[in-house]
C-alpha cells in the first residue's frame, strides 16, 4: 500500500481528497501522516521519509502548520465533526502553506462529520486550494455521505497477515505475539492496545455479558443498567466492550461449528465457551448474532437510547442460545 502510495505521490497523482477506510487500529492516519512525511521531507536521503529532518520530527508530533488534523469536536458531546470545525477549516485553508510542498488535511474519523459539516466541505473536497490535499480516514465509510465518497479516491486498508505482524509485535518485545495477532485481527493499533491492559479489559466484559446472559432477565436488566451509567462517552465506550466481546464470542462459534474444536480461535483462554456456543448456535445461528450486534452498534451511533438497544441485543442474543 505503501509502496503504492509512494510512486502515485512521486509521480505528482495524488488524487485531492483520499479515503483512506479499514478496521480500526490497522494503521490508516499511520499511514496518513507517512505520506505526510514522505511528500514533505526536506532531507535527501533515501528511502523517504528520511525521519530526521524538521518537517518529519513535527509532523508526528502535530506541530507542523501545514498538516492539519481536524477530530472530534471538543466543546461538544455527541461525538461529532461539527459544521462551526468545517467552517473554520476552509477559513483557514485561504491563507497559502507555510513551509509544506503540499499541505495535507487529515479529517479522522471522517465518518462523524455531521449532515452540515459533510455538506460545507464537499466544494473544497473536490477543488481543494492549490498545494493542499485531503486525507479521509474511516472505519466505517458507509456512513459518509454518498456525495463525499464519490469525491474521494478510496484506499482499502486490510488486517496484516500473521507472519507479518507477529514479528512486528515481538520486535517490540511483547509477551504472546501470536495471541494478541490473533485478538486483533491483524490490527497493529487494537494489538498494542491489548498489550497494554486491553485484552484483560476484554476479557472482564467478555466474561461479564457471558455471566449476565446465563442468569435471570433481571440480571441482564441489571447488567445493562450497571454498563450504561454515566455521560453519553463513558455508556458508549462500556457498551462498546460489550459489543466487541459478544462479536469474538460470535466468530468463535462460527469457526469452531464449521471446522470443529480445532478451529483457530480468538479467545484462546477459554475455548470451551466458543464450543458451547457452537453447540447452540450453529452457523446460521453465530452470524444472527454477529448481525444483531452489528444493528446494535449503528442504532447506538445513531443515539437510540442505549438501554433499549442493550436491553434488545441481549434479549436477541439469549434466544438464539436457547436461554430464554
Amino acid at each position: 500500500m505503501r509502496a503504492h502510495l509512494a510512486r502515485v505521490a512521486d509521480e505528482g497523482r495524488l488524487h485531492p481528497c483520499l479515503l483512506f477506510e479499514g478496521p480500526r487500529g490497522v494503521g490508516k492516519r499511520a499511514a496518513a501522516v507517512w505520506l505526510a512525511q514522505r511528500v514533505n521531507c526536506d532531507g535527501d536521503s533515501t528511502p523517504l521519509p528520511c525521519g530526521a529532518c524538521w518537517s518529519c520530527r513535527q509532523i508526528p508530533l502535530g506541530r507542523h502548520p501545514d498538516i492539519v488534523e481536524v477530530g472530534l469536536d471538543p466543546e461538544k458531546t455527541a461525538p461529532i465533526i461539527s459544521v462551526k470545525q468545517a467552517r473554520e477549516l476552509t477559513s483557514a485553508l485561504v491563507l497559502r502553506p507555510f513551509h509544506a510542498r503540499r499541505r495535507f488535511v487529515i479529517i479522522e474519523p471522517a465518518e462523524a462529520m455531521t449532515l452540515e459539516a459533510a455538506n460545507a466541505l464537499l466544494k473544497t473536497f473536490e477543488e481543494p486550494p492549490e498545494d493542499t490535499g485531503f486525507i479521509l480516514v474511516s472505519s466505517q465509510p458507509s456512513r459518509l455521505l454518498a456525495t463525499v465518497r464519490s469525491r474521494s479516491q478510496r484506499v482499502r486498508f486490510g488486517p496484516t497477515p500473521p507472519e507479518v505482524l507477529v514479528p512486528w509485535l515481538e520486535a517490540r518485545g511483547l509477551a504472546g505475539a501470536v495471541a494478541l495477532a490473533r485478538l486483533s485481527e491483524g490490527c497493529p493499533g487494537v494489538a498494542l492496545e491489548l498489550a497494554e491492559g486491553g485484552a484483560s479489559e476484554e476479557r472482564v466484559a467478555r466474561d461479564a455479558v457471558v455471566e449476565a446472559l446465563g442468569g435471570p432477565l433481571e440480571a441482564r436488566f441489571d447488567f445493562v443498567e450497571k454498563m450504561m451509567k454515566g455521560d453519553r462517552a463513558t455508556a458508549r465506550k462500556q457498551a462498546e466492550r460489550t459489543l466487541k466481546a459478544l462479536e469474538t464470542l460470535a466468530r468463535d462459534a462460527l469457526f469452531c461449528a464449521a471446522r470443529g474444536p480445532d478451529a483457530p480461535l480468538m479467545g484462546l483462554d477459554r475455548p470451551e465457551l466458543a464450543v458451547r456456543w457452537a453447540r447452540a448456535l450453529g452457523v446460521p445461528g453465530a452470524g444472527r448474532v454477529g448481525e444483531a450486534v452489528g444493528r446494535a452498534r449503528a442504532d447506538l451511533d445513531r443515539f437510540v437510547n442505549g438501554r433499549l438497544v442493550m436491553d434488545h441485543l441481549l434479549s436477541e442474543v439469549a434466544r438464539e442460545l436457547g436461554l430464554g
